[in-house]
């Protein structure tokens, strides 16, 4: 963006400067040389077509050397993303195999009556991280696809059908956890169908990252005069300063990062939608409030 705009301004004081001084300059020699007012004025008429011919052919230069330099900056660019498509896919599908196979052993090793129990819950842990590492692999796959697809263009949907199937896909999932939803019979609302997945990644993370046996989470839809607020609360530890970042405004450090890339998506989507995201925290667990224009 600065680059496009200093491109811009260097385009503008280079228009202005000889064209200023192609006015001082040729007026000044006129007055000096001419004393015939008809003469004269041919004259002026000559110089102010020379004046457009070359302004033309300055700003045909000056345009055409900074879209060249676009065009190789988007090469460049188109280059580095098929290699890192490239990239991605490997390291995806040898990350999914790898995990698999790990995870055989491991219940190939459960399996086996020599394997002392104390090693039991070596085994479990084993298990769980390969599954986690598995689903690392496909939420990258989908943050990717939100990004470089770009801003998918929005329509009218009714979101109560969707926040159905989320809610009810998490109950079979979560057994064990209370989902509660407060909505209205329809809620018509400008979106894309990907809030679908960033709501589903809410109520993941409310779940998976509770301290309690039975987590009880609470989705409460309200139509505001801007649009539609859908507020994802859990009773929770609540959410680590970085996460806070990472939601509200997408912004890491080399140094301090997100431990996942589900609200990375949720933050994608919604915005990608034209809506925000709003932190609330209570005194026993947090409130997520997405808000979609109408």
């Amino acid at each position: 963006m600065t680059g496009r705009l200093r491109s811009a301004v260097g385009i503008a004081f280079t228009y202005l400067f000889v064209g200023v001084a192609w006015i001082v300059v040729t007026d000044y020699v006129v007055l000096e040389l001419v004393t015939d007012p008809q003469t004269s004025a041919r004259l002026q008429t000559v110089k102010g077509w020379v004046f457009v011919g070359g302004s033309t052919c300055l700003v045909y230069a000056l345009v055409r050397s900074n879209q060249r330099r676009h065009e190789r900056t988007t090469a460049r660019l188109e280059h580095a993303l098929q290699q890192t498509s490239v990239l991605h896919r490997l390291l995806r599908h040898n990350l999914r195999n790898n995990c698999n196979v790990i995870r055989g052993n491991a219940e190939l090793l459960e399996a086996n009556d020599a394997v002392p129990a104390a090693v039991d819950p070596h085994l479990e842990e084993i298990k769980h991280q390969t599954d986690r590492l598995v689903e690392l692999g496909s939420k990258t796959r989908c943050l990717r696809d939100a990004v470089l697809e770009g801003d998918e263009p929005v329509r009218r949907l009714d979101l109560t059908p969707a926040i159905d199937a989320v809610v009810a896909s998490a109950r079979d999932r979560y057994p064990e956890a209370t989902i509660e939803i407060d909505r209205p019979e329809t809620c018509s609302v400008r979106t894309t169908p990907k809030i679908e997945r960033a709501l589903r990644e809410l109520l993941d993370n409310a779940v998976e990252h509770s301290e309690r046996a039975a987590p009880t989470v609470r989705i409460a839809v309200r139509r505001t005069d801007e649009g539609v607020d859908i507020a994802v609360a859990d009773d929770g530890p609540g959410l680590p300063e970085i996460e806070r970042t990472v939601l509200e405004n997408g912004i890491e450090s080399p140094m301090i990062h997100s431990k996942g890339l589900g609200l990375w998506i949720v933050r994608t989507i919604v915005v990608q939608a034209g809506g925000s995201v709003e932190l609330v925290e209570e005194s026993r667990g947090t409130t997520v409030v997405l808000s979609l224009p109408d």
